[in-house]
């Protein structure tokens, strides 16, 4: 073989060796590329599958304590609330409260001036102590004749006896009579006298006990324990009997009216427990209870007046208020609770989103109590199933979630 020859084999050789190398890398990357490829479609089926679950939050139904309420509006209104008016006329002398005073009972509140009326019981107080000490006059006049009259008939029978024993005349018998007469004529205007001054004495006793009475009148006070809730009246006015001076409110209890349907009133009875809420946003509550239920309906509205009673002191809670009254009717203790913005509705009918694993599974639920978002579920549910309470607006059944704390 000549030199040439071989040259060109190793040529060949060459050739060969290069070009296999070449088929086998284009082999390699042609198995690698669809590897690749498998592999992201792969994860882009999970990466989609991740974007299609529904972010969702769970909550536990659990057994709890619900309570059955009858709802109503109405304002506070004081247990007493009424003006305090005077019933003598006079001048203002010292005014001792102002609007917003706490007062006790007996308190005083203003007072008149009392000067003549003080003059006129000296006088009346006076004048019965000079009828007192005439009747006593009268009466030692009436127990003198008395003693008179005793010895004068003594006298007259003695001379009556002699007349008949012929030792003295008619005449003096007459005399001796006649003297009888006279002083027991005097006993009786004796006895006549401390009667009228005795009339007389208890008239004056009366005029001073009006005396009294009046310059008592005088001082006004607090008729019962409360707030002066307005003062109309100044230092040296003149008032006039039964102006109104002050208003005098008590606020503990308050009361508040509420009318209700007639179905309504069946439930409720005198010393039911309510809550009380004040104003529409419910800022404030304290407890309550059903004082009275008026025993009529109103013809006009259909409704039946039922006050509630409200003990409290806490600030806010005023007559006139604006209140929400809810009468609490039934209590469960046991029953499953899940939050009210869990249930959607549809159809008339109530249901609820379940997790079931990673999916959302709709459940028929019949519901019982409501009371604060939370509410009672009497069927559907079981105690410890995780209920959606938010992300189930759009969810239909069998479809993916993902749970998101917080």
């Amino acid at each position: 073989m000549s030199q040439r020859t071989r040259v060109y084999l190793f040529l060949l050789v060459l050739i060969a060796v290069a070009g296999g190398g070449y088929l086998l890398n284009e082999r390699y990357q042609i198995i690698s590329g669809e590897a690749q490829a498998a592999d992201g479609a792969k994860l882009g089926a999970e990466n989609a599958r991740e974007k299609t679950a529904v972010p969702v939050k769970l909550l536990p139904a659990e057994q709890g304590q619900i309570s059955s309420f009858i709802a109503a509006t109405g304002n506070l209104r004081a247990l007493r609330d009424i003006e305090v008016a005077t019933q003598v006329e006079g001048i203002v002398r010292k005014v001792a409260v102002e609007e917003g005073d706490f007062v006790h009972r007996g308190q005083l509140l203003c007072k008149l001036d009392d000067a003549q009326n003080k003059i006129n019981l000296e006088l009346t107080v006076e004048r019965r102590e000079q009828a007192r000490i005439q009747r006593e006059k009268a009466r030692i006049t009436m127990e003198k004749a008395a003693v008179q009259i005793k010895n004068a008939r003594t006298e007259y029978e003695r001379y009556k006896k002699a007349n008949e024993d012929g030792l003295v005349s008619e005449t003096e018998v007459a005399t001796r009579k006649y003297q009888l007469e006279e002083l027991i004529h005097d006993h009786r205007v004796s006895e006549s006298e401390i009667k009228e001054l005795g009339h007389k004495v208890a008239e004056l006793t009366a005029e001073i006990a009006q005396s009294k009475l009046q310059i008592s009148l005088t001082e006004i006070r607090a008729p019962f324990d409360g707030y002066i809730t307005a003062r109309t009246v100044e230092i040296g006015q003149r008032v006039r009997n039964l102006d109104s001076l002050f208003k005098l409110g008590s606020f503990n209890p308050l009361y508040a009216d509420v009318f209700l349907s007639e179905r309504e009133t069946r439930e409720v009875r005198p010393g039911q427990e309510a809550e009380i809420q004040l104003g529409l946003d419910g800022s404030k509550s304290v407890p309550g209870r059903v004082k009275r239920i008026s025993p009529v309906v109103d013809q006009a509205t259909g409704t039946v007046k039922v006050t509630v009673e409200v003990r409290t002191r806490e600030t806010g809670f005023k007559p006139g208020a604006f209140v929400r009254v809810a009468v609490r009717t039934d209590t469960r203790t046991d029953a499953l609770l899940i939050p009210k913005q869990a249930v959607l509705e549809q159809d008339g009918e109530n249901y609820v989103f379940i997790a079931d694993s990673d999916e959302a599974r709709r459940v028929k639920v019949i519901l019982g109590y409501e009371n604060n978002g939370i509410v009672q579920v009497r069927s559907g549910l079981k105690t410890g199933e995780k209920v959606i309470v938010a992300g189930q607006g759009a969810l239909k059944e069998g479809d993916k979630i993902r749970v998101i704390e917080g």
